[in-house]
């Protein structure tokens, strides 16, 4: 009879056996898990990735476009500024000396004319200067860097 008994170490032991095979099993689930979690994490950092590679490209391409528009823009402005300041300048002089009698109110009104060219031509340059710079990239990775720090602070809230 006492050998169909089991001793009381003999029970602890099995038990102590069932134990550490619940807990292995419950390591074995967690790591699945994280390993589960982390495959995803890595699949949507890839995609994310793609993502904000294609719109780089995208907006570089945008952005050569307009350079190469500025440069023929200022290669065409070149000779029909030339050629229109020295027609309106000669004819614009020649209308206020003949008008006032005074070369150096004409001569004043050629310069203001200039002064006002040149400030259009510069705000020109101004607003495609402002189109080159990545604006919707950087708004990507912004909101981007802001979902991950939005879900580190939650991650760790949660520890």
């Amino acid at each position: 009879m006492s050998d169909e008994r089991e001793s009381p170490q003999e029970s602890d032991e099995q038990q102590a056996d069932s134990r550490s095979a619940v807990q292995d099993a419950d390591t074995l689930k967690a790591i699945s898990e994280l390993v589960d979690h982390t495959a995803a994490w890595l699949r949507q950092l890839s995609a994310a990735g793609g993502e904000l590679a294609t719109l780089l490209r995208l907006e570089w391409q945008l952005t050569l476009g307009d350079a190469r528009r500025m440069l023929l823009l200022s290669l065409l402005l070149v000779p029909l500024m030339l050629f229109t300041w020295l027609l309106f300048s000669l004819l614009l002089g020649w209308l206020i000396w003949q008008s006032s009698g005074q070369v150096a109110v004409a001569l004043l009104c050629v310069l203001a004319l200039h002064v006002l060219g040149i400030a259009l031509l510069l705000r020109q340059l101004k607003r495609y200067r402002e189109s080159i710079g990545f604006r919707r990239t950087q708004a990507h990775l912004k909101r981007l860097m802001q979902g991950d720090a939005h879900e580190a602070s939650t991650a760790d809230s949660r520890d």
